[in-house]
């Protein structure tokens, strides 16, 4: 973080005790102190970055010369020890908040949030005698939740949020036709993708609060839009090799169309049956390498990374019906590719075995041009590859029978590589053709 960054975050933390205080007790009898750990955690300690620590002392000194705070150091040395707020000067602060960093101060944002609550409770196709939304709709429990909101002088408004949130609020109590989400999108903000980027899970939420309808366990949070006539767009299922699918009076063999098919989230729900013509199933995590692969007697999978709510069901439907097969994961060699086979072994509830993602493969002569080396990103990952595992105690307890990670990601750390599946995927198709090619001659 830098100085001009903390010192932002200096007065924002100091307005918002102050304001806590005045909302316990109507005033502020003792003074607002902040610690610099607060911010820095380490800066106290003996390791901490000394730039780091500079740069937040060079910002407590900057607001000091501003009149904004009053510094305490430690005994016999240049560390700060507290940040007092200079409550003499809180109209100052919130005005060189505004014009320095853009923060509206707290009066002039419940003065516009006031006039937009006041704007939509005024529109809208259905109105009660008073003027607002009838009471039941969305609309109006929001307005009214935001309203009883405004009463805290501790709470914090973002003001495009929420007339985002407001603008879908409204078109769904008044939408009586059946579309899709990025259909809704459009139409309400003029963008497909804006809704799922920005407000999905945030609308879905409110919508649950106001009817009350908790999320049961397996349920999609999305699944309370189809309450006002929005669906998601059907999800796909992308297969080849040996699947035989049958349904209600007809059957598609997969295995006749070399590129594979894809299969709508509305077409796996009513799948009567799944056979594997061949020994294997195996699941890819990416689209290069999924199109790549032409394993003889293997049904393939395209998971895309962690495997979704429908490709767990055909999964775990395609286990029970064939009891026999043998299943394998083919993905990168890295920590993500780590993550998305356990994922898929404890939700699918079966033994999904690595299928070329060892040592021996960052170790082939082929891929040396293209190992990478671990960001510090990766390096996080693979430490807290064991708290993420105790993390998922409530998912479903399927364990692999081979767990082959430790010694992969001990090579991983100690060379400093990784490697994508695509260089893989590519010369696992050659050696296949000439161990045709050798059978022919």
């Amino acid at each position: 973080m830098n100085s001009r960054d903390y010192k932002k975050v200096i007065l924002e933390s100091l307005l918002k005790k102050y304001n806590n205080r005045a909302a316990k007790s109507g005033t502020v009898k003792r003074r607002v102190i902040l610690k610099p750990s607060e911010l820095y955690r380490a800066y106290a300690a003996n390791n901490a970055d000394m730039n780091e620590k500079q740069r937040l002392n060079d910002a407590a000194e900057d607001l000091k010369e501003m009149e904004a705070v009053n510094l305490a150091y430690l005994k016999f040395s240049a560390d700060i020890e507290r940040i007092y707020l200079r409550e003499d000067r809180i109209e100052e602060i919130s005005e060189f908040l505004q014009e320095e960093y853009g923060i509206l101060p707290k009066g002039t944002v419940l003065d516009q949030l006031e006039a937009l609550l006041k704007q939509y409770q005024c529109t809208g196709a259905e109105k009660g005698q008073s003027g607002l939304p009838l009471s039941g709709t969305l609309l109006f429990d929001y307005c009214r939740e935001i309203t009883a909101r405004m009463e805290d002088p501790r709470e914090r408004f973002d003001l495009e949020e929420i007339e985002a949130d407001l603008k879908m609020l409204a078109f769904l109590d008044q939408n009586t036709q059946e579309i899709y989400v990025r259909e809704a999108s459009m139409l309400v903000y003029g963008d497909s993708k804006w809704f799922e980027t920005n407000n999905y899970e945030r609308i879905c939420n409110i919508i649950r609060q106001i009817k009350g309808m908790p999320r049961a366990e397996t349920e999609r949070n999305d699944a309370v839009l189809a309450l006002f006539q929005i669906f998601p767009a059907d999800r796909e299922i992308f297969l080849k090799g040996s699947w035989l699918i049958e349904w209600e009076g007809y059957t598609i063999d997969v295995s006749r169309l070399k590129g594979g098919v894809a299969i709508t989230s509305v077409d796996i729900l009513s799948v009567k049956r799944i056979t594997v013509q061949g020994a294997s199933l195996m699941t890819v995590e990416n689209k290069t390498s999924f199109q790549r692969m032409h394993l003889k007697d293997t049904a393939f999978l395209y998971l895309g990374g962690f495997a979704g709510r429908d490709q767990i069901l055909f999964l775990k439907k395609a286990v029970a019906d064939n009891p026999e097969l043998r299943l394998y994961h083919f993905g990168d060699i890295d920590v993500g590719g780590f993550l998305i086979h356990r994922h898929l072994c404890r939700e699918v509830g079966a033994d999904f075995r690595l299928y070329r993602m060892g040592i021996a493969e960052l170790t082939d002569k082929r891929f040396a041009g293209c190992l990478r080396k671990l960001t510090d990103n990766d390096r996080n990952r693979m430490e807290a590859f064991g708290e993420y595992d105790n993390s998922q105690q409530g998912a479903p307890q399927f364990a692999c029978r081979e767990e082959p990670y430790t010694p992969v990601l001990h090579y991983m750390k100690e060379h400093n590589v990784k490697l994508e599946q695509e260089i893989v995927s590519y010369y696992i198709e050659r050696e296949e053709k000439d161990e045709r090619r050798e059978k022919k001659v």
